[in-house]
């Protein structure tokens, strides 16, 4: 009972800390949201009116259909008709093109022949991301024409199409890229809120000399552990459900699952993330570095190795092992799987099991060092 009074006066401490400290409100609550609208809207990798310039050596109807078909695609915008490859490559190099389409002269007659017919796409190769997702856009549009040309002979002779190719997307039909990002953001709004804010006020806690007064005080250390990362536990799922409502009823990204087993699987990477800010605030005398610990030693290299920014398949072979050991791999799984796919506890229990793993490991190691350095 004497345990439980002293848990709630330190949270009310806390708060209280946290209430006066004028920046400290702004940072918990509004810039997960900024960040939120930032990765929403800046951060895209669809490729929308990419600016395309056409070289079309040939001039007969099917080079005119392609480049009109080019023009009123929603994905590239003509911005030039060019007269020579020099041009279309000087707009290249002077960045005022982004794709050049170059169609060679007797396009049309091998269309109709029903032979291999070429296109010539020149690429800004500088926007590698980019680049890869326009290649891909003009591979499917240029594809579409030779499937609709085919159907048309096969038509005209009487005989069928030799291929027929449906193909349907699951889940993110459109590929907008949001839908990769925004679930993401609820990973990166934990991680941000419980790691950094922790490991702030613990160290300013120690620069002010205070946490040494609460230390030789009668309550126990794992009270006043609780008393100190309590508050920001509850401000980290504060703004999980501020991220999540925002993801769903602004940016339009589906929650097809269940969003009890998010909240739930909020508490473990919660204990994760407190038990990094734990850690950084031990091994930290101030604040400022602190933060530059907590960003460059553990929160990029946790975003890098997650999938968040850059695919695991990508990563060598000897470097993907590593990735299992970041909770934000399997939390990542976790959101996208319940928001996009409509999973459930029978699908991702695996993924569920590892991050409850890393989050009590991480947090009891770090709890234990603390105590540790505190004594």
């Amino acid at each position: 009972m004497r345990g439980l009074v002293a848990l709630r006066g330190l949270i009310r401490k806390e708060f209280r800390q946290i209430r006066a400290d004028r920046a400290m409100i702004p940072v918990l609550v509004l810039a997960p949201i900024l960040q939120l609208f930032i990765f929403g809207y800046a951060a895209t990798m669809d490729v929308t009116r990419a600016r395309v310039a056409v070289l079309d050596l040939d001039d007969s109807p099917e080079s005119r259909a392609l480049a009109g078909r080019l023009a009123a695609s929603d994905s590239f915008e003509v911005t030039a008709q060019v007269q020579t490859a020099a041009a279309a490559e000087t707009l290249l190099q002077g960045s005022k093109a982004d794709l050049a389409f170059v169609i060679p002269a007797g396009h049309g007659e091998a269309v109709t022949r029903g032979e291999p017919a070429e296109v010539q796409l020149l690429v800004d190769g500088t926007e590698s991301t980019s680049a890869s997702i326009g290649i891909a856009g003009a591979g499917g549009l240029i594809g579409a024409l030779a499937a609709e040309a085919e159907a048309r002979r096969a038509f005209s002779v009487g005989t069928p199409p030799s291929v027929d190719v449906r193909r349907q997307v699951l889940y993110n039909p459109d590929f907008k890229s949001r839908f990769f990002m925004v679930p993401g953001m609820l990973a990166i709004v934990l991680l941000i809120v419980t790691l950094i804010a922790t490991a702030m006020a613990v160290v300013k806690e120690k620069e002010l000399g205070t946490f040494e007064m609460l230390v030789v005080t009668p309550v126990s250390r794992a009270t006043l552990l609780a008393g100190k990362l309590l508050p920001f536990a509850a401000f980290g799922l504060l703004d999980s459900i501020l991220v999540l409502l925002v993801s769903r009823f602004w940016f339009e990204v589906p929650l097809r699952g269940s969003a009890l087993l998010l909240l739930a699987v909020a508490v473990p990477s919660v204990l994760c993330t407190l038990g990094l800010g734990l850690l950084v605030s031990t091994i930290s005398r101030t604040q400022q570095q602190a933060m530059m610990t907590a960003l460059f030693l553990v929160m990029l290299p946790l975003i890098y190795f997650s999938g968040f920014v850059f695919p695991i398949e990508s990563m060598p072979r000897l470097v993907q092992p590593l990735t299992q050991a970041d909770a934000l791999t399997h939390l990542l799984i976790v959101l996208r799987g319940v928001m996009l796919r409509g999973a459930g506890l029978a699908e991702l229990w695996p993924a569920i099991a590892k991050l409850t793993a890393i989050g009590a490991v991480t947090f009891a190691v770090s709890v234990a060092l603390f105590q540790k350095r505190a004594a």
